[in-house]
């Protein structure tokens, strides 16, 4: 059973916060693994039981723990204290992560970004080594509406771009200049970790909107709307982080309807919709949605650069922010961005990803004996909290749905597996250990 190191001084619930930390830094406490009941670790501390109650509380809302009663308290394997550790560790023997979604730059796609080096005509140039300047940003803008258009089937003029480093960074970015301590935010039922984290560092107050295998359903979200009088939602509508639900055109096309009629601020994470078919929602309420979207899903993780498109009037506001945004995207990020996309190795890179997951998907699905999207680079399952924890101990480390729900207050467990960083080698050998697990 895992214990704190105690100092000579009682320890407090802050004190006990830190050390579950530092023991999921350090590894002495591993993805999966159940903390003690919260009354034995209280004895065996001398502490008061609303301390170590308080401790857990406060580790809950950092995301480094999750669970309910009857189930224990265990550690979260998409914590950023236990993302961090792992990709500190990603030569540790035996494990297999399929908690976290991070591009793998297999051979196919290094030879792509080595192409991309090759025409990259900025590398001769000074200013690929300094600031965006006009130029340069001009240029990224055009060849990001030239994509979207021809890829995701949305237009928008070059003005309608706005570089920025990164999807998270944006959400960052607009909820410190748009809302205020306090706000109502709308979800889905599920969200990233991200989108709750940046929330509460902002103050904000997530409300969650009942979904369907499509995601969000337009009657739920248009109650909770007149319920909470928010005039803000976040939503995934492609591949959908963690279900991996996609919205269909019509019902896209619903929502706009709501969106437009309560004169919503909407905020559309697009970063796996080059993984689907339906045109972004904003092409439905362009004047209503804030499109995120970028390419370390597809092209490399290293590059940050990303954009938010849209015909917002918010937009003007944003853009004058030069310090926040442009001048945060490096020019060497950009110009990469701007060749593969003139080159059309972009179109080949996002096609080599989805063809690789499609692979992944079939054998994983077979495997398991379940029916997977095959375009789906991450997929949602029902199973227990046992059942995860045993994984972990097997060395197969998969993503609990507590650390995804808004109010957690289904009683169901899912784990979420992702494909779109792992070998399909090692997606085998983890399906296989996963269907031998019985629970």
């Amino acid at each position: 059973m895992w214990l704190p190191q105690i100092n000579e001084r009682k320890m407090g619930a802050q004190e006990l916060v830190q050390s579950i930390e530092k023991s999921i830094l350090d590894q002495t406490l591993a993805v999966g693994e159940r903390l003690p009941p919260q009354r034995i670790l209280a004895y065996k501390l001398g502490v008061n039981p609303t301390t170590v109650s308080r401790a857990y509380r406060r580790a809950a809302e950092k995301g480094l723990v999750g669970g309910q009663i009857g189930r224990g308290t265990y550690v979260l394997a998409q914590s950023n204290v236990a993302l961090f550790t792992r990709c500190l560790s990603q030569q540790q023997h035996g494990v297999i992560d399929l908690s976290i979604n991070k591009l793998e730059c297999d051979p196919s796609l290094l030879a792509i970004n080595q192409a991309i080096n090759h025409a990259n005509l900025f590398l001769a140039e000074g200013i690929y080594y300094e600031y965006m300047g006009k130029s340069l940003i001009e240029r990224y803008q055009l060849a990001i509406s030239q994509w979207l258009e021809h890829s995701r089937h949305i237009s928008f003029s070059p003005e309608h771009i706005l570089a920025l480093p990164s999807c998270q960074y944006a959400i960052h970015f607009i909820f410190s200049h748009q809302l205020k301590r306090g706000d109502v935010v709308i979800v889905e039922q599920y969200t990233a970790p991200g989108i709750i984290t940046a929330a509460k560092q902002h103050g904000l107050r997530l409300f969650s909107c009942k979904c369907d295998e499509q995601g969000l359903l337009p009657q739920a979200l248009d109650s909770i709307l007149k319920q909470t009088n928010s005039r803000t939602l976040i939503t995934v509508p492609s591949n959908q982080s963690p279900m991996g639900t996609t919205q269909s055109q019509q019902r896209r096309k619903q929502l706009a309807n709501i969106i437009i009629q309560h004169n919503l601020l909407v905020i559309e994470e697009d970063i796996y919709g080059m993984f689907a078919n339906p045109a972004p929602l904003s092409k439905y309420a362009p004047e209503h949605c804030l499109l995120l979207s970028g390419f370390s899903k597809c092209l490399s993780g290293g590059h940050k650069a990303s954009f938010i498109a849209s015909k917002h009037p918010l937009m003007a506001k944003l853009a004058e922010r030069v310090i926040e945004t442009i001048w945060l995207v490096s020019a060497s990020a950009a110009s990469h961005i701007i060749t593969a996309i003139e080159n059309q190795y972009l179109d080949k890179a996002i096609a080599h990803v989805a063809s690789s997951n499609a692979d992944k998907n079939a054998i994983l699905g077979k495997i398991l004996g379940v029916t997977l999207n095959l375009n789906s680079p991450h997929h949602w399952i029902a199973s227990s909290a046992e059942f995860i924890q045993q994984a972990a101990s097997a060395g197969v480390i998969l993503a609990h749905s507590d650390h995804f729900g808004v109010d957690n207050k289904s009683k169901q467990v899912h784990y979420r597996i992702g494909v779109n960083g792992i070998s399909i080698e090692k997606v085998k050998q983890a399906a296989i250990i996963l269907a031998g697990i019985k629970v």
